[in-house]
């Protein structure tokens, strides 16, 4: 019995052992997405934004005097305290601005919207209570990254750092400032699409005044993912106009539409939705092409 008895506490002490590794190593993840990926409070793309194969956000590229944006997602296991730092190097070149992003529920999908802004580094220690939604494990932001008019033409090192009790976890990027330069443009606000309308919608008010000339009422609204991607898209189209004075509009009207994947200008100003099926991400081939020609 004795012997039983022994064999037995091995048995618990080698159990307990064996899921102390698991119970420390939660998932703890740190990840950066085009504008046009929201994620949802459970790690998961949006479901109307999902693109087939996300694009990888190593090496962006910026044009100078306007602003890039990306998302920034925290996922840890719910309740753990974090610190998120940004760090640039060199130091100064950018301005950044760091935003929360807070969920809404909109047609059966939870998703990031409304800004928030905060400090950085940010102490979720130190934050108010976020939405109460079951199962969340994620902290979603919003990251704006101003270039000056008259930043130099380089490869910037830009990361985010996550500290989670004794571990590090880091987001690189080498942002890669192009010589385009966006000129002084009258930003307006305009109508945006439904929080839960695919989120790339949100830039084609703007392309769409561009290509098809098709004038925009004024709308006000909250500070949101949705305004930003449409103020985004409005530098790309001052851009565009900068080039078309430049090279002509055939030329420009020309790359686009290669850019969209459209033969013929008045079959895309047809389509009040964009071209179909070009994935979630399309938006950023139109900006590949302004800053690639903007040389």
């Amino acid at each position: 019995m004795n012997l039983v008895i022994l064999d037995m506490r091995h048995v618990i002490v080698l159990t307990v052992l064996w899921w102390v590794p698991r119970l420390t190593a939660q998932p703890i993840q740190l990840k950066i997405y085009s504008e046009f990926q929201r994620v949802d409070p459970f790690g998961e793309i949006v479901a109307v934004d999902r693109a087939e194969k996300p694009r990888e956000i190593l090496s962006p590229a910026v044009a100078r005097n306007a602003y890039a944006s990306f998302h920034i997602v925290v996922k840890t296991p719910p309740g753990t305290p974090f610190i998120l730092y940004l760090g640039q190097n060199p130091e100064d070149t950018f301005k950044l601005t760091l935003y929360r992003e807070c969920f809404t529920q909109a047609g059966g999908m939870w998703i990031p919207d409304r800004l928030e802004r905060v400090l950085e580094p940010y102490d979720s220690r130190l934050q108010p209570r976020a939405e109460d939604i079951a199962g969340r494990s994620v902290t979603a932001f919003w990251l704006d990254v101003w270039v000056p008019a008259e930043a130099r033409v380089r490869r910037v090192r830009l990361e985010a750092q996550l500290n989670v009790s004794d571990r590090w976890v880091i987001a690189p990027m080498e942002v890669r400032i192009r010589p385009a330069r966006v000129p002084d443009f009258a930003a307006c606000s305009g109508p945006l699409p439904p929080v839960e309308a695919p989120v790339d919608q949100a830039a084609l008010g703007p392309l769409r005044s561009f290509l098809c000339g098709a004038e925009e009422p004024v709308a006000t609204g909250p500070v949101c993912v949705r305004r930003f991607i449409r103020r985004n898209a409005q530098q790309d189209m001052a851009l565009a106009r900068e080039l078309e004075r430049r090279l002509g509009r055939a030329a420009v009207l020309e790359g686009i539409l290669q850019a969209v994947g459209a033969s013929e200008l008045e079959a895309w100003c047809r389509q009040p939705s964009g071209w179909p099926g070009l994935g979630a991400e399309w938006y950023l081939r139109v900006r590949d092409y302004l800053l690639r020609t903007a040389q």
